[in-house]
């Protein structure tokens, strides 16, 4: 599965891919001639984090809210909603404040101003 993923980059002019520390990555990128560089810590723990809320976020969603009428426009929805609330509202641990904090206090006085138009 891997090789045949990073052959389709290999196909769409992809020259190198960096992976955490799998083993199997490295003779997949081998197989498919692209060059390959592991990465661990840094940025890359920072973008795993935030993909595995977001994947979190949209899991509870579903099992809340079932929409498979309207599943990308409720999908959509959901991930603007929570993109809002995570740079304006809620409080980051590394920053100690959203990154684009809003007026108020609290998560909740910040969300609101988002919502009435303050963002």
């Amino acid at each position: 599965m891997a090789h045949s993923f990073l052959y389709e980059l290999k196909r769409r002019s992809v020259k190198y891919v960096l992976t955490d520390g799998v083993s199997w990555y490295p003779d997949a990128a081998r197989w498919a001639r692209l060059e390959h560089k592991v990465v661990h810590g840094g940025v890359r723990n920072y973008v795993e984090r935030f993909i595995c809320a977001v994947k979190d976020r949209l899991r509870g969603f579903d099992a809340y809210f079932p929409s498979p009428r309207r599943l990308l426009r409720s999908v959509l929805t959901l991930l603007y909603a929570w993109a809002c609330f995570y740079n304006y509202a809620r409080e980051h641990m590394s920053f100690g404040e959203p990154p684009r904090p809003m007026p108020g206090r609290t998560e909740l006085e910040r969300l609101k101003a988002v919502i009435q138009g303050g963002g």
